[in-house]
C-alpha cells in the first residue's frame, strides 16, 4: 500500500516506522530539515523535506497514487489543507489529526467529505476516554471496547487474594459463571501465554480478558474481591485530556478534585465545572496533595503536559495513600518505568492515535486494531468475506496461525464469545488476538485470496 504521512512528530514517526516494517510504500513529509534528516537515518521510508500543504511537495510524493494520506502535524489547519489538497489531487483516503474539539464537532456536523476527509483523530480526546474507562473498571490497566461498547477488553494484574489464582481455565464452566468471560492472553515473567484448558492462573499474572459489557461488574469483584466503586478522584493538570476526564467522571464519581499550577487556567476550569473542586498548585508538592485529601483518593490521574511532573506526583500520591495512579506520558520510553514506580496505568495519547490509524493501513477486512503494551500482541476486528476460509467450517476445524485466538463474534444484534463449535458468517465482525507476525496469515483466512 502506498501511504503518505505528513508531519514527523511522535505520531508520524511511529506510524512511518510501523507501516514501513509491514512492507508498505511509505512517504514521510516534514518541513523541518533537521527532523526530516533524523528520520531519514532511522526509518525505511521516502523522506521529503517540505510543507505538506504545498501542492508541489505532494506531487513529489506522487499523491495521485496514494491509497492513504495521514495528516498528523501539530497544526489542525495544516492537516485540513493537506487532506483537501490530497483529495482534489486523487488520493483515495485521507485522515486528519484535529485537536480542537469545537472544530472537530463542526466538521462532523458538516460531514467530512466536504473537506475531503474520511476521518479525524484527536489523540488527547482518545486518551481521556481510555482513562475514564480505566477508572470505571478499578484494577484494570489497559482498556479497549468493541461492538460499540458491547464487548470489552480489559487487562488486570492478578493479586494473590483473587479467586482466579490456581484456577485452571478448563474449570471455568458456564453454569458456575453466568456472566461469561474469556481470558485470551497471559503475560507471565515477560513471556506471552495463549491460554488453553490446562493453563492455570497464577498470582502476579497480567491477564487480558474479553467479556460482554454486562459481565464487567461481576468480573471486577471476581478478579479482585477488594475492588470498590471509585468515590473520589484527583486529577492533576487542566490539559485537554485532564478537562475531558473531569467532564466525563464528574457525572459518575461523587467527588472530583482538579489540581492546576497555572492560576488563569485554574480559574477558567473552575468556571466551567461547578461540581469539580479546583486547587491552584503543584501536585508534586505534599502539602497540595494533603489539601486535596489524597489519603481518601480512589484514583490519582496525572494529565499535565510535563511527563516528569506526572511521574513524580503519581509516585508521591501513591505513597500518601492514593489507591491507584494513572499517568499520561508523551515519551514512549517512559512506559518501561511504570511497573518499577508502582504506577497502575500509563496512557500515551500518541500510542493510542497510532493504534486507531493503523486499521486504515491494514487493508481488506480490518475494522479496528488495538495494540497491547506488552507481549507484541494485537487485537483485530476482522470482517470475513464471502467464501473466505473461516466461513467454510467451525472454528475448531480451522488451522489458525500460532499465537492467534478468536475471542468473539458479533453482528447488528447478537454478541457472543467464541467456542470451538462457533461458525463464522461472512459480514459478521470477528475479534481476533494474535502476535504481530501472524497478522498477514490471519488476514488471508478472512479474505478470498
Amino acid at each position: 500500500m502506498k501511504i503518505i504521512i505528513v508531519g514527523a512528530g511522535r505520531i508520524g514517526t511511529n506510524l512511518a516506522k510501523l507501516l514501513a516494517e509491514e512492507s508498505n510504500d511509505v512517504y514521510l513529509i516534514e518541513r523541518n530539515e533537521k527532523i526530516a534528516q533524523k528520520n531519514l537515518e532511522k526509518i525505511d521510508a521516502q523522506v521529503i523535506i517540505g510543507n505538506g500543504a504545498d501542492p508541489d511537495v505532494l506531487r513529489r510524493a506522487h499523491v495521485h497514487e496514494a491509497e492513504l494520506v495521514l495528516a498528523v502535524t501539530t497544526s489542525d489547519e495544516t492537516n485540513l489543507v493537506v487532506c483537501a489538497l490530497a483529495g482534489m489531487m486523487g488520493a483515495k483516503r485521507r485522515m486528519a489529526r484535529v485537536r480542537n474539539i469545537s472544530l472537530g464537532d463542526m466538521l462532523a456536523q458538516s460531514t467530512y467529505n466536504k473537506f475531503y476527509i474520511d476521518e479525524i483523530i484527536n489523540p488527547e480526546l482518545v486518551a481521556a476516554q481510555a482513562i475514564a474507562k480505566i477508572v470505571e473498571a478499578p484494577g484494570s490497566s489497559e482498556v479497549a471496547d468493541f461492538a460499540n461498547g458491547r464487548i470489552l477488553l480489559r487487562a488486570f494484574d492478578i493479586p494473590a487474594s483473587s479467586p482466579l489464582c490456581g484456577l485452571k481455565l478448563a474449570d471455568v464452566r458456564d453454569e458456575d459463571f453466568p456472566w461469561p468471560f474469556l481470558i485470551i492472553s497471559i503475560i507471565r515473567n515477560n513471556s506471552v501465554i495463549i491460554p488453553k484448558g490446562d493453563t492455570t492462573i497464577n498470582a502476579e499474572d497480567h491477564i487480558y480478558v474479553l467479556l460482554p459489557a454486562p459481565s464487567l461488574g461481576e468480573f471486577l469483584t471476581f478478579v479482585n474481591p477488594e475492588v470498590k466503586v471509585p468515590r473520589k478522584v484527583i486529577i492533576y493538570g487542566a490539559s485537554i485530556t485532564g478537562k475531558h476526564v473531569a467532564m466525563y467522571l464528574s457525572k459518575r464519581v461523587r467527588e472530583i478534585v482538579l489540581v492546576e499550577e497555572n492560576l488563569d487556567a485554574a480559574k477558567e476550569i473552575a468556571g466551567e465545572f461547578e461540581s469539580v473542586r479546583v486547587i491552584n498548585g503543584s501536585a508534586s508538592e505534599a502539602d497540595i496533595l494533603t489539601e486535596c485529601g489524597i489519603e481518601a483518593a480512589d484514583a490519582f490521574i496525572a494529565t499535565s503536559g510535563d511527563d516528569n511532573a506526572n511521574l513524580v506526583s503519581s509516585v508521591l500520591a501513591k505513597k500518601m495513600g492514593a489507591k491507584s495512579t494513572i499517568v499520561t506520558s508523551q515519551q514512549q520510553d517512559f512506559m518501561s518505568l511504570i511497573g518499577v514506580l508502582d504506577i497502575d496505568a500509563n496512557i500515551n495519547p500518541y500510542f493510542l492515535a497510532v493504534e486507531r490509524i493503523l486499521r486504515l493501513a491494514r487493508g481488506r477486512g480490518v475494522y479496528s486494531v488495538t495494540k497491547f503494551f506488552e507481549g507484541d500482541m494485537e487485537a483485530l476486528e476482522l470482517i470475513p468475506e464471502e467464501g473466505s476460509a473461516v466461513t467454510k467450517t467451525i472454528l475448531g476445524n480451522i488451522k489458525f496461525p500460532q499465537g492467534a485466538i478468536v475471542g468473539a463474534v458479533y453482528g447488528d444484534k447478537n454478541v457472543f464469545l467464541a467456542k470451538g463449535d462457533t461458525r463464522i458468517e461472512a459480514g459478521k465482525r470477528v475479534i481476533v488476538f494474535c502476535q504481530k507476525d501472524a497478522v498477514k496469515k490471519l488476514q488471508a483466512l478472512f479474505t478470498r485470496g
